[in-house]
């Protein structure tokens, strides 16, 4: 029978193991920063392992620096934990965090709003200010390492998790591939927080995948923001109008260079770049037309096209907005925005009706704002975090168990991180009780994340 000649049978080879611990976080985002260093915390022997040489992903690499919606519409504070402990920390570094001051949360005053909307502190449907930060990714990157350090946490970058070790579906470690080659790290539990589901899709898991258009943020120095602000909200027409022409003449499809505007809300409340902690630097989160996310072509095209798209814009608001006059494109950011792909098909799958009917679980261990519904949360169970058969793992992050219009606010950083630290606290609770993660006690979860400031409704 005549060998497949597109296909290559790679010779059998020994695989070092490196390393044990008790948990094995795979993935350095925010995600998998709350899990290491909640798990540690909590006692726990923890290694984390991440592709690129810094942490945060998409919150420092992607310049996605938003931590949307950690506060809702009526002013109240919803996200807390790591997440504002975070943040806490961030304001005492120089431009580390920038939010609207606290007595101006739940405010629908016309100015406020029309000032806040710039730094995209405002609810999607109510149209009032609430808690969202900006951060700085670059501290965000130094203080990770910092907590993760002073915890315990040992690091290893630039390593890129390839296969799992699994016997009679539990997982007993991993391999990954760096540099150095491959090499192996057992572990007694594994939290996924790769985003994509990597190791819960090496493993076997059932899985869905649904794709978004991906993005890569751009940023522009040296803006006279308040110059351009004023401009935008005083010629608001005028500038819809401008956007129109370039995107036709340019043939690019949606909004200025693929930028995720919605028309009617070009107003006189409304712009297209997004403020950061420095007055002078804007950032543009952007829009690519969907693809498949783990097809390595379809990312170098994207990531090739978005950048031509950042030059054309930075030419336009150069050439046509006030306060542009003296700009210059600062970067893009070194790592695609992925906003879907593998979603875990869990114990449990939350749903777009259980968020609706503002639905309460027994064992819920994340609760942030959502946009399906003005008036409830987001209320994530723990069987969210749980494959159905493989044992040994949690997941975390936006490759959670839900459906697809749950993932729109799931995947959002104060979601991931609220996740994170609930899938770090349960491996700690699992291996110090020696069982598997889903034989722990719920209730004794919930507990310890309450005692560790997390909102729940419970």
């Amino acid at each position: 029978m005549e060998k497949n000649s597109n296909v290559i049978f790679e010779q059998e080879r020994e695989i070092p193991m490196i390393d044990k611990t008790d948990i094995l976080v795979v993935g350095g985002g925010p995600a998998g920063i709350s899990a290491a260093l909640a798990a540690a915390r909590h006692g726990a022997n923890v290694i984390l392992i991440e592709r690129y040489g810094y942490l945060g992903g998409m919150a420092t690499g992607g310049y996605v620096i938003l931590f949307d919606g950690m506060g809702n519409d009526k002013g109240e504070l919803i996200v807390r934990g790591i997440a504002q402990e975070i943040i806490e920390k961030l304001e005492k570094m120089d431009n580390g965090v920038i939010y609207p001051p606290k007595n101006i949360w739940g405010s629908n005053n016309p100015n406020l709003v029309k000032k806040w909307r710039f730094f995209d502190a405002i609810g999607e449907k109510g149209k009032r200010i609430r808690y969202s930060p900006v951060v700085h990714p670059e501290y965000l990157k130094i203080l990770s390492v910092r907590l993760l350090e002073e915890a315990g946490v040992k690091l290893i970058f630039h390593a890129y998790a390839c296969s799992t070790i699994i016997e009679n579906r539990k997982i007993k470690g991993i391999i990954f591939e760096s540099k150095m080659g491959r090499m192996a790290i057992l572990s007694q539990v594994t939290i996924d927080c790769t985003g994509d589901g990597d190791v819960f899709a090496l493993a076997g898991a059932d899985f869905v995948k649904e794709d978004l258009p991906v993005g890569l943020v751009f940023r522009i120095g040296g803006v006279d923001t308040n110059k351009s602000d004023k401009y935008i909200i005083e010629n608001s027409i005028k500038f819809k109008k401008l956007l129109q022409g370039f995107n036709k003449k340019n043939r690019l499809k949606g909004a200025l260079a693929g930028l995720a505007l919605k028309e009617k809300e070009v107003s006189g409340s409304s712009g297209l770049y997004n403020r950061t902690t420095i007055d002078s630097v804007v950032w543009f989160n952007n829009s690519y037309p969907k693809g498949d996310t783990l097809n390595i072509e379809y990312l170098t095209c994207a990531e090739n096209i978005i950048r031509k798209q950042a030059l054309l814009t930075f030419e336009f608001y150069k050439k046509y907005v006030p306060g542009f006059e003296n700009s210059f494109l600062l970067d893009t950011a070194p790592q695609i925005g992925t906003r879907a792909s593998r979603r875990l098909i869990g114990e449990h799958t939350l749903t777009k009706d259980e968020v609706k009917d503002n639905v309460k679980f027994k064992d819920t261990i994340a609760t942030c704002v959502t946009e399906i519904n003005d008036s409830s949360f987001l209320n994530i169970p723990y069987g969210c975090l749980l494959p159905k058969e493989i044992e040994n793992i949690l997941v975390a992050g936006r490759s959670i168990s839900t459906d697809f219009v749950t993932l729109i606010t799931s995947r959002l950083i104060p979601a991931c991180i609220l996740t994170g630290q609930a899938a770090g606290v349960a491996a700690s609770l699992a291996v110090k009780e020696g069982l598997l993660p889903r034989e722990i006690n719920r209730k004794k979860l919930i507990s310890l994340l309450i005692e560790d400031n997390v909102f729940l409704p419970q």
